[in-house]
C-alpha cells in the first residue's frame, strides 16, 4: 500500500480549517482581506517598483521586505475556501515550520529522463530545469499527437506539459461528466504514445489539461496512466482562494504520494493592486500553497486584468522581485511561467520570452516553463520553436547577474511594449510547422534566427 507523502493529521487539519474557520463574505474577502491588507503592507514595508522604466530589480533589502510583507499577508488573511466561505487561518509559527521542512532539491521523471531539480540562488550560476509544452492551449484532436511529439523531441526539454482537447471523439466535453473522464484519458494516451515514439518513455508529463474539474486528476493519476514521478497540477484562484476541487486534487496527490506543482496567478489591476501588490501576493501565495496543497514545485503567472499576459512591462520586475524574495528566504522550488501576448511567427513573441526569462532566471528560479503562447486563448496558436528559443535564453541567463540582465531586459521591453496594445496572435501550429517533419517552416525559422542575432548584438551570449 502506498504511504501518503504527508501525515494524514496534517491534511485533516487543512480540511478542518476549510470547514471551521470564520465565515467571511466574498466581497469582504476581496476588498478587506486582500485589497486593503495588501495596500497597507506595501505602504508599511515601503515597497516600490519602477514601472515607468521596468527592468530587473537588484535591491536585496527590497526583496527581503517583500518577503516580510508576504508573511504578514499570509498570517493576517490566510486562504479563502470558496465552497464553505470560510477563512483558513495560519499562525506565523505554522508557516515557519512548513518552510523549514522544504528540501533543497526535488526529483521528477524515470530512467534516463530522471531530473533532479536543485536549489538556485539569485545572481549565481546553476542549472535551470526546462518544462516545455503547450501548457493547456486548446488543440483539435488530430493535431494533439504530432504537436506533442514535436515538443517531446526537443533534447533539452526536461519535461512536457500537454495541451487541452477541444473535443473528445468528435463530441463536446462537459465538466463533471463521463466525457470529462474520457477526454482526459484520450489526452494522456496520446501523450504517452508521443513520448514513446520519440524514445523518451520516462519523460515527465504535466497534465491532464483538458479537464477543468478534479475528475481529470482523480481519473488519470492512477494505474496505467500518470505516474507518481509526473508533474501534477493543483492551484489557488485569485486572490488566495481555494476550492474543494483543488483540495480534492491535493488529497489525491497526497494519498498517491505523487509529485505536484502548485500554481497561482495574481491579477495586476485587480484586488492585488499594481506591481508592488502583485509581488507580495505572489510570495504569499507560494507560502500558503505549500501549507495548504503540499506541492513540490510552485509557479505563478500573474496576469494583466484585461490582456491576460504576464509579460506586460510592469509585471516583469514584479515577478523578478517575488522570485528574489523566495530565493533569498526559502528553499521553495520556484518555476516561472511564460505567457506572452504575441503568437507564433511574430518577433514580439520572442522579445517577450527573452525579457521574461532574463528577469526571472537571474532572480533565482529553478524551473523555466512555457510557452503558453498568445496568452493561451487561441486554438493551436503555439509551437515548439518558442521552447527552443526559451532554452537558448535560459542557458545564457544562467551565467548572468541581475545587473547584467537589466539593460538588455529594458531594451527588449521597449521593442515589444507598444505591440501589446493590439494582440499579434500570429499563426496556428500547422501554418508555422511542417506536419511531416515536425520542424519549423522556413519563414518562422528565419524570424527565430533574426531575433537570435538581435539578442547577440544586445550583448547576450547565445
Amino acid at each position: 500500500m502506498i504511504e501518503p507523502k504527508v501525515k494524514i493529521d496534517e491534511f485533516v487539519n487543512i480540511l478542518d480549517k476549510a470547514e471551521n474557520g470564520p465565515r467571511v463574505d466574498i466581497k469582504e474577502w476581496d476588498q478587506v482581506y486582500i485589497y486593503q491588507t495588501i495596500k497597507d503592507l506595501v505602504e508599511k514595508y515601503d515597497i516600490r517598483i519602477d514601472v515607468k522604466n521596468p527592468g530587473v530589480p537588484s535591491d536585496d533589502d527590497l526583496a527581503d521586505r517583500v518577503f516580510e510583507a508576504a508573511m504578514d499577508l499570509a498570517v493576517q488573511s490566510g486562504v479563502y475556501c470558496t465552497d464553505t466561505q470560510r477563512q483558513m487561518i495560519f499562525s506565523r509559527d505554522e508557516l515557519e515550520k512548513v518552510l523549514a521542512r522544504v528540501p533543497e532539491e526535488v526529483q521528477i521523471g524515470e530512467g534516463p529522463d530522471t531530473r533532479v531539480i536543485k536549489k538556485r540562488m539569485v545572481d549565481q550560476e546553476g542549472h535551470v530545469t526546462i518544462g516545455g509544452g503547450f501548457w493547456g492551449v486548446v488543440v483539435p484532436e488530430d493535431m494533439l499527437l504530432p504537436m506533442t511529439m514535436a515538443y517531446a523531441q526537443i533534447e533539452e526539454n526536461d519535461f512536457l506539459c500537454t495541451g487541452a482537447l477541444r473535443t473528445t471523439y468528435g463530441r463536446p466535453i462537459r465538466a463533471y461528466s463521463p466525457w470529462d473522464t474520457l477526454a482526459c484519458w484520450q489526452e494522456m494516451r496520446q501523450t504517452f504514445e508521443a513520448i514513446d515514439r520519440v524514445g523518451r518513455p520516462g519523460m515527465t508529463i504535466s497534465g491532464p489539461n483538458t479537464s477543468a474539474s478534479a475528475i481529470g486528476t482523480v481519473t488519470t493519476v492512477t494505474h496505467g496512466c500518470l505516474r507518481p514521478s509526473d508533474y501534477g497540477s493543483v492551484a489557488f484562484m485569485s486572490e488566495l482562494k481555494v476550492s474543494y476541487d483543488d483540495l480534492i486534487r491535493a488529497c489525491h496527490y497526497v494519498q498517491t504520494n505523487s509529485f505536484a506543482h502548485n500554481f497561482y496567478n495574481p491579477i495586476y489591476g485587480g484586488y492585488a493592486g499594481g506591481a508592488e501588490g502583485v509581488a507580495v501576493a505572489h510570495v504569499a501565495g507560494f507560502i500558503l500553497m505549500k501549507a495548504t496543497l503540499f506541492g513540490e514545485a510552485f509557479n505563478a503567472g500573474p496576469s494583466h486584468a484585461h490582456m491576460s499576459t504576464n509579460t506586460f512591462p510592469p509585471l516583469i520586475p514584479a515577478q523578478a522581485l517575488a522570485h528574489q524574495a523566495l530565493s533569498r528566504n526559502t528553499n521553495i522550488t520556484c518555476a516561472n511561467f511564460t505567457r506572452p501576448n504575441a503568437g507564433p511567427g511574430e518577433k514580439d513573441l520572442l522579445y517577450e520570452i527573452a525579457a521574461y526569462q532574463l528577469a526571472t532566471v537571474t532572480s533565482g528560479v529553478e524551473i523555466a516553463t512555457g510557452v503558453q503562447t498568445a496568452t493561451g486563448r487561441h486554438e493551436a496558436h503555439c509551437s515548439p520553436l518558442e521552447v527552443r528559443f526559451l532554452i537558448k535564453v535560459v542557458r545564457a541567463a544562467e551565467k548572468m547577474t541581475r545587473k547584467e540582465a537589466d539593460p538588455i531586459v529594458k531594451k527588449l521591453i521597449a521593442l515589444y511594449r507598444d505591440g501589446q496594445k493590439e494582440q499579434k496572435i500570429g499563426k496556428p501550429f500547422n501554418e508555422v510547422y511542417d506536419l511531416e517533419t515536425l520542424e519549423p517552416k522556413s519563414e518562422w525559422q528565419s524570424v527565430f534566427d533574426e531575433v537570435v542575432d538581435e539578442l547577440v548584438s544586445l550583448g547576450l551570449k547565445l
